[in-house]
């Protein structure tokens, strides 16, 4: 029985030696289409998203030409986006603060998409980095929506938590049967389509640069209240803005 015990060890250890956590660079192509028009062509949008991660915390940049950046620090729970504001005399950089706290905002599962209906795991192969990749596609069908998730089970490289940072703040925690399936895996694929709408949105996973990102990256800008928005500052407001003072 001992020797039984220590064997199941061994290949325990064995497996979760075989796994790093992910710290690099994950650059995505973007595409959405709402009712025949491409809005990734758009000025307003983006075909290209780089996503910068470690231990939870992100940023995320986009080729849109109006600047914007995501900054995302799991330790406080809150999500920054920084961008040039159009409005301000300046035209310096302004930043919102989304305090992801207020209301157990951070913990939410639910997605705008509704209900899972039903799950399917089925083997598919995709095209990554000019070699054809045998991965897993996972389908989801919701109350108004699908979403197809497309990963490898076996790299070895995963996320340090398991949420999907391709989506927008407030559906990025997975369910937990999502979650079990994808089990921190980086997603190769991603699509989300509407039902009953001539509307949807996908990333694929163009380049994986897996290399060392330093703490100063994460570092939140300084910053004041932005000109009127000194009411809307109080400690009990979830959003704040702010206008860079460098």
């Amino acid at each position: 029985m001992r020797v039984l015990i220590l064997i199941f060890c061994a290949l325990f250890i064995s497996n979760s030696s075989s796994e790093s956590v992910f710290e690099g660079e994950l650059i995505y192509h973007h595409d959405m289409k709402m009712n025949s028009k491409n809005y990734s062509e758009s000025r307003k949008f983006y075909d290209t998203l780089t996503i910068r991660y470690k231990d939870k915390n992100y940023i995320k940049l986009t080729n849109k030409k109006s600047y914007e950046k995501i900054l995302f620090i799991d330790s406080l729970r809150k999500i920054y986006v920084i961008y040039k504001d159009n409005l301000s005399k300046s035209k310096k950089l302004s930043m919102n603060e989304d305090n992801l706290n207020f209301g157990k905002l951070y913990n939410r599962e639910n997605s705008h998409f509704g209900k899972i209906i039903s799950l399917s795991k089925s083997d598919t192969i995709l095209n990554f980095d000019k070699k054809n990749l045998e991965l897993k596609k996972l389908f989801v069908e919701r109350e108004y929506g699908n979403e197809i998730y497309i990963y490898s089970d076996t790299d070895n490289f995963k996320f340090t938590d398991n949420r999907n940072i391709l989506r927008n703040i407030g559906e990025q925690i997975h369910p937990k049967e999502i979650a079990t399936e994808l089990n921190n895996a980086i997603l190769y694929y991603y699509k989300l389509e509407v039902k009953n709408a001539e509307l949807y949105e996908e990333y694929r996973l163009v380049e994986i640069r897996n290399k060392e990102i330093k703490n100063s990256v994460f570092e939140i800008p300084k910053h004041k209240d932005a000109k009127g928005f000194k009411r809307e500052n109080k400690k009990e407001s979830r959003f704040k803005y702010y206008e860079l003072t460098e």
